[in-house]
């Protein structure tokens, strides 16, 4: 092959991180300081341009037989770092915030942990809050970008350790290549239920191949009781475990069917498969035990968690059909000019296609077609029943109706999924094919490789795309909570757009879970939003009592543009200005804050 393909390797790996930077350095250049309802419209072509081309670029670098080790490795990180910068999109356009749900409710614990009117032993899951607070400090920065930052460092762990764990079960060359493709695709993010935004569970499934990886390893120490070697990774293991049940312990949960699933694999082929290697490997009974007295100890002292419990039990014995809520969601769509098949394809359609191939493997695991080396066979088998264990209990979740919970496991899953599926495709690759086919080859999964990545980064962060607003805030939106809040009657509730401000009250005051302020004030009807019915003819009249109506630019955005005013029109957001008994009491040019004097209201 000679020297040539190197050299050009080297060049295009040196063209990649140009465009690189010059993409980051674009999206850094031009932030979003308004609301900005697309993030992916709103953030320069330049970005774009230089990302796809770097990513191109890598595969190709990436797939060359020719190149060292080394320029192969600079070509994976040039691809995990673009995934990343995607990721980063709201750091990169210097936004104040990303996640105006539950991401506010969690910035509002980390708070109650930085001012100590909170102990960690005390929250159900403490992890990410904690780190927050810790970078927050050492950074000198804000919680709410230090959470930003938290939500990066995750990501990239998860970028990091399947490739590893791919080539952990994977018997090739090309298994860092193709397990760091895989990864890069970000499978667990699905916009249902795990986000990419300060969020305990999606953290946690990110953390989830690094504690697998340790698994592996752990498996591989010989089986001899307790040599010095095996004790720095099985405290290691132990202390992975323990931090998964302190990131979220849902998850914990997943990583208990991940070991359960090894644990009963070895005890069926010790127990009628002596003579198979699994029968020999170092048994993951202490693990197991561990995780699961971690878990033990941890989670039963919280109410949360017995209501979960609770609720699983209760949809299960005569939950509503899940096909009644995907029936509203579909009238919804149709409106909008959508439809369910099509948002499914967006949101799982990869996900699918590599659940197809991560089936054929787990198949071909069982029918001992892929038992050759041993080694692979047997992680095999621990991954297909752990995979099934995790199904199983979406499967469980979701004919119980709990709300979006299935969809956690899901992701959890798709860790599972992402492993098998490069195990799959790199076991599909003749390594000892002649440089010409090569060329063919390389040439046809940078283009698949490319148009999947392309796929999956379309819908890892919010946006019109998927029929939802982008999920940022802007610090004028929170600056004009703030400011409503601090001089508020208290005796005046609130009512909003699809709801009222609870999560803005939770990230100012602290979440509590009760309707009163740190002074002891009441915040009655922080969860009320205005009927849809009444918006735009009767708001004045419609209550008994005053009331705020806080506007901001997403709530403009997101009803008018985005849903086209279906059920807030924009006649609505008008009447707020110009309705007698109606006064615009504060304003920042992205709030508005709204005074609903009943006593002075029109009669309509």
């Amino acid at each position: 092959m000679g020297t040539e393909p190197v050299r050009s390797a080297r060049l295009s790996l040196a063209l990649g991180y140009l465009a690189f930077a010059t993409a980051t350095v674009a999206a850094w250049l031009d932030p979003g300081r308004r609301y900005e309802l697309d993030v992916y419209a709103a953030t320069p072509v330049a970005f774009w341009a230089g990302l796809g081309l770097a990513v191109v670029l890598a595969l190709f670098v990436a797939y060359n037989p020719a190149v060292t080790r080394g320029v192969r490795r600079g070509a994976l990180l040039l691809l995990a770092a673009s995934v990343l910068a995607v990721a980063a999109l709201p750091l990169l356009r210097n936004y104040y915030f990303w996640g105006p749900g539950d991401s506010l409710s969690h910035l509002g614990f980390a708070r109650l942990l930085a001012e100590n009117r909170l102990s960690p032993v005390g929250f159900l899951y403490p992890g990410i809050h904690s780190v927050s607070v810790f970078v927050s400090r050492v950074l000198g920065v804000d919680l709410t970008r230090a959470m930003l930052y938290v939500v990066v460092v995750f990501t990239a762990l998860f970028l990091a350790f399947v490739p590893l764990c791919v080539r952990e079960v994977a018997d090739s060359r090309w298994a860092l290549v193709t397990g760091t493709v895989a990864g890069a695709l970000l499978l667990p993010i699905n916009n249902v239920s795990v986000f990419l935004e300060p969020y305990p569970t999606s953290q946690a499934i990110f953390f989830v191949p690094f504690v697998l990886y340790l698994a592996f390893r752990y498996l591989d120490l010989p089986d001899s009781g307790f040599p010095r070697a095996a004790s720095g990774l099985g405290v290691l293991l132990a202390l992975a475990s323990a931090t998964v049940v302190l990131l979220h312990p849902q998850q914990a949960g997943s990583v208990l069917l991940l070991f359960g699933a090894i644990v009963a694999v070895q005890w069926l082929f010790r127990r009628w498969g002596r003579d198979h290697p699994i029968s020999r490997q170092r048994p993951f009974y202490a693990p197991f035990a561990v995780a699961t007295a971690a878990f033990l100890l941890w989670t039963p002292r919280f109410e949360r968690f017995h209501g979960a419990m609770g609720g699983l039990i209760q949809g299960l014995l005569g939950a509503e059909p899940p096909g009644d809520e995907v029936t509203r969601r579909a009238s919804s769509l149709e409106i909008l000019g959508g439809s369910v098949p099509e948002l499914f394809l967006k949101l799982f359609g990869v996900s699918l296609l590599l659940s197809a191939v991560a089936g054929f493997v787990v198949l071909a695991g069982w029918l001992g077609r892929m038992d050759d080396p041993a080694r692979r066979g047997t992680r095999l088998r621990y991954l297909a029943v752990g995979l099934a264990l995790l199904s199983g209990t979406f499967l469980v979740f979701f004919a119980g109706s709990v709300s979006v919970l299935p969809f956690r496991y899901l992701g959890a899953a798709m860790v599972v999924v992402t492993v098998l599926a490069a195990v799959g495709l790199v076991d599909g690759v003749p390594v000892s094919a002649p440089w010409p086919s090569w060329r063919t080859m390389r040439f046809f999964a940078v283009v698949a490789f490319t148009a999947l990545l392309a796929a999956q980064v379309a819908h890892v962060h919010s946006s019109p795309y998927i029929f939802q607003p982008s999920n940022q805030v802007t610090l004028t939106s929170m600056e004009g909570y703030e400011n409503s809040f601090e001089h508020r009657d208290p005796s005046v509730e609130y009512a909003g757009v699809r709801g009222g401000p609870r999560r803005y009250v939770d990230a100012v005051f602290g979440t509590t879970f009760t309707d009163r302020t740190p002074d002891g004030r009441l915040f009655e009807g922080k969860e009320e939003g205005i009927p849809d019915r009444v918006f735009g003819t009767n708001v004045s009249t419609h209550y008994d009592s005053d009331r705020y109506v806080p506007i901001t630019d997403r709530d403009l955005a997101q009803e008018v543009r985005l849903y086209q005013g279906f059920r807030y029109p924009l006649s609505g957001f008008r009447d707020l200005r110009t309705t007698p008994g109606i006064h615009r009491v504060r304003s920042n040019g992205d709030f508005r804050l709204y005074y609903v004097d009943q006593r002075n209201g029109s009669v309509s």
